[in-house]
């Protein structure tokens, strides 16, 4: 009976230091895991930057509008959008834009080579434009995705975008 109440207790102890240790495995791992989050902090102090190129102009002299859509703006009569910006045609066929002070978040970008300076994307009478156009996103097949998932994208870190202009 001894032997037993010596076993159990022996066996008590070496599991009481099993838990110890296990415990201070635990503590550093959260160590480990604070330190990570303080080197997080110092990645997230990067500015958030967005550089879109438009490649592929049309002829016209007109300028370039570029609007920057939130879901809630996508298509939406009357809706405005988060941003936008006109810039003039350069002669090599593309223009870039550096976007230095957009939140994180879901973002879609429209683009259209206003060709004629009319400030409006021009259509042909059966519907499609007649002007180049193009939008952010990899599913960008379909002549124009009314859908905001099509042409979304997730912003929260750097990034470089072309968008090459079709039409």
């Amino acid at each position: 009976m001894r032997k037993s109440v010596l076993g159990w207790g022996l066996a008590g102890v070496l599991l009481s230091g099993a838990v110890a240790l296990a415990e201070e495995e635990i503590s550093i791992a959260s160590i480990n895991e604070g330190e990570t989050e303080a080197s997080s902090e110092t990645i997230s102090d990067t500015p958030l930057v967005l550089d879109l190129l438009i490649a592929h102009l049309g002829e016209g002299e007109g300028p370039v509008r570029i609007s920057i859509e939130t879901e809630g703006s996508w298509f939406v009569d009357g809706a405005e959008p988060f941003r936008t910006f006109t810039l003039p045609r350069t002669p090599d066929g593309e223009v870039a834009l550096h976007v230095d002070d957009l939140p994180p978040g879901d973002y879609a970008i429209r683009v259209f080579h206003d060709e004629d300076g009319d400030n409006k994307l021009n259509r042909r009478f059966y519907g499609p434009p007649k002007e180049p156009y193009g939008f952010s996103g990899e599913k960008t097949d379909r002549m124009m995705p009314k859908s905001f998932d099509y042409a979304k994208f997730h912003f929260d870190k750097p990034m470089q975008m072309t968008i090459t202009l079709r039409g």
